[in-house]
């Protein structure tokens, strides 16, 4: 017989059969099999883990549930405000945003040919489920016991606030995702390898051109790897990998709009910043600035003769009678026009005398506000009622629906329900339980405070002081303080150090001793034994 046999099945058109050797026939069979053996083997495992991790695996699924109502109460997503549009029609532009980094366009640039923002909600519910595995993986791999490291997800799990970033067209939950995976990878060794280190590094870069309050944790990592003593080579490695991502997104910004920078709006958030305390009389501004003191704004119902009336940085920033709209520009997309690198720089200049001249009272409107994380609760929540378009300019309308429009393919029937807020179509009844389980279960202010005052005790105790517990503590304090250094307070820029909080919190509280030992067999997903310690699985102690 001819080493080619013949193929059996009809050819088309009486055209001569095709003849192939026998192993080609064979090998999509062989791969088939091979796939089902992978599978099973995966699966077979992944049951297994559940299995030595019950407690968590049964918290992860309950979680599973609000999240599904959630999807079904708010279709097809929630959008917010004007920065929802604006992601939306840069992914469909691909280009740099001027206000925000445009990494999370990108993304949705990605998803871009399925035409679906349930879809984006969906995965972006997913990565939220997916950080509290990372922190659970870390937990236990560093010798918490089982039950305090599902304490600690416990936020991220079911806390309603969680959700909502989930649900939002937003870059914050991409960002968090990314920041989180970054911490995980370098923390799931005591002694991370160069190519853990440059990963874990690579990954903070990524969120930082999501959103650019995580760039300071670039930082962090490399001298975390030098207090850990990986050596200069990994601690190199690791800045040149984080620094990779915003290298190449500045240069795409650069050749985009002609500036060097992420952004053309650092200078312009901090001089709304410096709205709430600047005094020109003490700064004393040169003639070309003095069209950017407080009292030359006039912004809602401030009185430009009663300088001691300060309204939200924000006011000073969007409002379009501020000095950096003016004179009023026409476009499609309207709140962009202000972010020149001009009125940027211009900005920048003025913020810098401001905070040089009163370090005192920038230093006291920073911390007043960030004190309002651990003081109030319920600050972040779905909307009750059925955001309506009222109150929006015929300009913002037409840009927002065109947004929408360019990404979906039309407007999803979502035009009677955008807002100036939020923008999505409430179902019953599932909204109505989303809104009551809000009034219901969160994290509270203090409790979230508790959880950072843990955090700091066990840095500042020599017996729990860790390498990581540090890192994970002084990360947490950058993410609460840099956007309310930079801006304002608004607890949706806080979510972000909660899982971060809470893993610190947990590391000082772990298990020790015969509790630790107790637990043995289930130190980590791969099912090795819990090293418990002062050192050790938990991480050399630092001091």
């Amino acid at each position: 017989m001819s080493t080619l046999e013949e193929d059996r099945d009809t050819a088309p058109h009486g055209l001569p059969a095709v003849r192939r050797p026998p192993a080609a026939r064979a090998w999509p069979a062989g791969m088939w099999r091979a796939g089902k053996r992978a599978t099973r083997r995966w699966a077979g495992g992944l049951i297994e883990m559940a299995g030595r991790h019950r407690l968590f695996t049964a918290a992860l699924g309950l979680a599973v549930v609000p999240r599904v109502i959630v999807m079904a109460g708010f279709a097809p997503a929630a959008l917010f405000k004007l920065d929802t549009y604006d992601y939306l029609w840069d992914a469909t532009h691909l280009i740099p945003n001027p206000v925000n980094p445009s990494g999370y366009a990108v993304f949705l640039w990605l998803l871009w040919p399925f035409h679906s923002l349930v879809l984006v909600a969906g995965l972006q519910h997913l990565m939220g489920l997916g950080i509290a595995v990372m922190m659970y993986a870390v937990l236990r791999r560093r010798g918490v016991a089982s039950w305090l490291s599902v304490l600690a997800t416990t936020p991220v799990l079911f806390d309603p606030a969680q959700f909502l970033l989930e649900q939002l067209i937003m870059a914050d939950l991409l960002a968090m995702f990314l920041m989180v995976a970054a911490l995980a990878v370098l923390l799931m060794r005591e002694s991370p390898t160069i190519w853990r280190s440059m990963t874990a590094a690579l990954l903070m870069g990524a969120s930082a051109v999501v959103r650019p309050t995580t760039l300071p944790l670039i930082l962090l990592i490399v001298i975390y790897l030098l207090v850990q003593r990986s050596g200069w080579r990994a601690a190199g490695a690791a800045l040149a990998a984080g620094l990779l991502p915003v290298a190449g997104y500045v240069a795409w910004f650069a050749a985009a709009t002609g500036s060097v920078g992420l952004t053309n709006s650092d200078g312009l958030f901090l001089w709304s910043r410096t709205m709430s305390f600047a005094n020109c009389a003490s700064i004393k501004p040169p003639p070309d600035l003095l069209a950017l003191c407080p009292g030359r704004q006039r912004v809602g119902m401030l009185d430009p003769h009663v300088p001691s009336v300060r309204l939200q940085p924000k006011r000073y920033l969007w409002s379009h009678d501020a000095w950096l709209w003016q004179p009023p520009a026409k476009g499609i997309v309207p709140d962009t026009a202000g972010f020149t690198a001009a009125n940027n720089a211009r900005a920048m200049d003025f913020a810098i005398r401001a905070i040089e001249a009163q370090p005192l009272a920038y230093a006291r409107v920073v911390g007043t506000e960030v004190f309002q994380a651990f003081t109030t609760s319920d600050q972040f929540h779905f909307p009750g009622t059925q955001p309506v378009a009222v109150d929006l300019t015929p300009a913002n309308r037409s840009y927002m629906l065109a947004a929408v429009r360019g990404y979906l393919g039309s407007t999803a029937g979502i035009g009677p329900y955008l807002g100036v807020r939020f923008g999505s179509r409430l179902v019953e009844p599932w909204a109505g339980l989303v809104s009551r389980y809000q009034d219901h279960i969160h994290l509270p202010g203090p409790v979230f405070g508790l959880l950072i005052l843990l955090g700091l005790g066990g840095i500042l105790y020599r017996r729990t002081r860790t390498a990581a517990g540090v890192l994970l503590w002084v990360s947490s304090a950058v993410v609460i303080i840099s956007p309310v250094a930079e801006h304002e307070y608004t607890y949706r820029y806080i979510i972000p150090a909660v899982p971060l909080a809470c893993l610190a919190a947990a590391l000082t509280a772990r298990s020790r001793g015969r509790d630790a030992a107790a637990d043995a067999g289930q130190g980590d997903p791969a099912g090795r034994p819990a090293v418990a310690g002062a050192s050790g699985a938990s991480g050399a102690t630092v001091g």
